[in-house]
């Protein structure tokens, strides 16, 4: 892993980090998310706020993880010199970039629709955006809440979607993570990606920083090459369908119109929400709850 820098020197305010101790924190971390869904810690954002008004934002990279992603996978924070390898990144009294491109401005006009629609009633947008699973359309990351405390526990399989960086879990053995060989390749994956050193009962470690830096290249290649192959076969299924005239496209979703009708109503009138609206429908995207929508209108107005 190449050397990280710890004694850099500010350039101006807006990098040279504010003295004493804050008296709010709010922290998240920021993921990468891979074309096939799974997601990649690649940094923890802080933002701290200080008495008389002074705030600034802490990015600190996860260097022994990025230093393993292909371009594919990661391409950089935005706003941030990647460059400069800092141990942390400041920026005082200064919305950052990385933020600013994924979170509402105080002079947008819906601002108190948007704010309401993750339950805030006052303008913060960091903790709008750890509300949200919004993602900017410049780049595949995301944020996710962190918790302020890390935990040392037991493993089970249900404890791997609750894991953050800097987490332990307590094996017997490295056999323990998984009964198959899928599902093994699936927890060390999710355990090498997401920063999560692993213990056995004596306390011995059995994969820290200098092994995780090791081993991301390969569980992110190997999960690459995995999906490329089940895509590759999934096109080869369909072209053989289709030859043999069994392949009708994916079924389209079926809706009730009634209640589609309704909820649309409703949502229009400001009266629920659109989570709210999807959740009766049965429908689990945004974009095709929005297409049934399109077309319902369409078929109203023709029918008017």
């Amino acid at each position: 892993m190449r050397a990280v820098i710890s004694d850099w020197q500010p350039r101006n305010r807006i990098t040279t980090p504010l003295a004493g101790s804050p008296s709010y924190i709010n922290s998240g971390i920021i993921k990468t998310v891979m074309k096939s869904g799974e997601k990649i810690s690649v940094a923890q954002i802080d933002y701290q706020e200080f008495d008389e008004e002074n705030f600034q934002y802490v990015i600190r990279p996860y260097w022994e993880i990025i230093d393993g992603l292909p371009t594919s996978v990661f391409q950089g924070i935005p706003g941030i010199d990647m460059d400069l390898r800092l141990e942390r990144y400041y920026r005082v009294n200064y919305i950052p970039t990385f933020i600013a491109e994924r979170t509402p401005s105080e002079n947008r006009e819906d601002l108190w629709d948007i704010l309401e629609s993750v339950g805030l009633d006052y303008y913060d947008r960091f903790e709008w955006l750890l509300r949200t699973t919004m993602r900017s359309a410049n780049d595949n990351l995301i944020v996710e809440r962190r918790r302020t405390s890390q935990v040392v526990e037991k493993f089970t399989s249900g404890i791997l979607s609750t894991l953050q960086y800097g987490d332990r879990i307590i094996v017997d053995s490295m056999e323990s993570i998984a009964d198959t060989t899928a599902g093994f390749v699936d927890g060390i994956f999710t355990v090498i990606t997401n920063g999560v050193d692993i213990i056995d009962q004596s306390g011995q470690i059995l994969v820290d920083i200098m092994t995780r830096a090791a081993m991301v290249p390969i569980v992110v290649t190997q999960r690459i090459i995995a999906r490329r192959e089940h895509a590759l076969h999934r096109r080869t299924g369909i072209e053989q369908a289709k030859k043999e005239g069994k392949y009708t496209g994916r079924k389209p979703i079926e809706v009730d119109e009634k209640v589609l009708r309704q909820v649309n109503q409703e949502l229009k009138a400001g009266l629920i929400t659109v989570e709210e609206a999807m959740k009766r429908t049965k429908i689990a995207s945004k974009s095709t709850f929005y297409r049934k929508v399109r077309a319902l209108n369409r078929r109203s107005t023709y029918e008017n």
